[in-house]
């Protein structure tokens, strides 16, 4: 944005201390004009796709967003980024500045993006951790992982940690010669996984166990029509991840942000729909147990669920 002034002493000009290095000026005398290039701030996008387990979820992040930005100082675009819009892209984007982004595909584009900070849900203790549930209906009349074996498995695409990855390492110490599954269904969102099950299009799911809390709470019948045969261990969460070309101080400058909005009472009601106690910073040697789990089921020869 170029903007014309009239015309300045040179020694009011320079009392603009904080703007000299942005400022383009240009000689002139009482009888020209000042002009300078106003600095245009970037904005970023924010998306929280992976955990809109409810419309009323989508809005209290799109709030969560609205306040990190402002306490960031930063400019943020909340983006809904639903299905069938391919994640993959969302996360390949330069101006990407927070979304949900799996410990699996982060680990498959080689570690680069930026971690802001990841949720602490009810159940992750002092942590950002979570684990993979399978889920069966409730009148399968089924208690155990094994009781489903020769059923239909639904479960999501090879980038997902909790819905391939965390599935394929609890099921690989059962793989033998044979399938486990009758038939293997190739689901795209935690949400698509859970419909299925509830039309018995398939019989069993994995679901990512922060989706799961927020569903529950949002639907309290549901969680009374699905039984729990199993659960992984417990890994780091999906975090908010900033491009790998965000800068440091805008890593910082949300950091902060997420901090403040953790520890402020102002923000409890946001926090309690979201089933949230605040966020925390994990390190990327966090995410190296998703690579273990690919190895040890790969090692007792188990590539795919199914």
């Amino acid at each position: 944005m170029l903007i014309r002034k009239q015309p300045l002493a040179i020694r009011e000009l320079f009392q603009f201390s904080r703007f000299r290095r942005i400022f383009s000026i240009v000689p002139f005398s009482t009888k020209h004009t000042l002009l300078f290039r106003m600095p245009v701030m970037p904005t970023f996008l924010a998306c929280s796709r992976l955990y809109n387990a409810a419309p009323r979820h989508a809005q209290a992040w799109n709030e969560l967003f609205h306040e990190i930005g402002r306490l960031s100082g930063l400019s943020l675009r909340t983006v809904d980024w639903a299905a069938p819009a391919r994640l993959e892209e969302l996360w390949a984007r330069p101006d990407l500045g927070m979304a949900f982004l799996c410990g699996r595909p982060y680990l498959q584009a080689g570690a680069r993006h930026r971690i802001i900070a990841a949720p602490l849900t009810s159940e992750s203790g002092e942590r950002p951790v979570y684990r993979t549930l399978l889920l069966a209906r409730a009148s399968s009349g089924w208690n155990r992982i094994e009781d489903s074996f020769g059923s239909r498995l639904g479960r999501m695409p090879a980038h997902s940690q909790s819905g391939y990855n965390a599935l394929r390492f609890m099921l690989a110490p059962y793989a033998g010669a044979d399938l486990l599954y009758a038939e293997s269904v190739e689901l795209e969102t935690p949400a698509d996984c859970v419909r299925a099950l509830q039309e018995s299009r398939v019989d069993v799911i994995p679901l990512d166990s922060f989706f799961h809390l927020l569903l529950a709470d949002e639907y309290p019948e549901l969680g009374r029509r699905l039984v729990i045969l199993g659960a992984s261990p417990f890994t780091s969460m999906p975090f908010l991840a900033g491009s790998p070309e965000l800068a440091p101080h805008a890593v910082r400058a949300l950091r902060d942000a997420l901090e403040l909005w953790s520890l402020s009472p102002a923000y409890e009601d946001i926090r309690k729909a979201l089933c949230l106690r605040g966020f925390a910073f994990p390190s990327p040697a966090d995410y190296a147990a998703l690579a273990v789990q690919e190895a040890e089921a790969l090692r007792l020869g188990y590539p795919c669920p199914a």
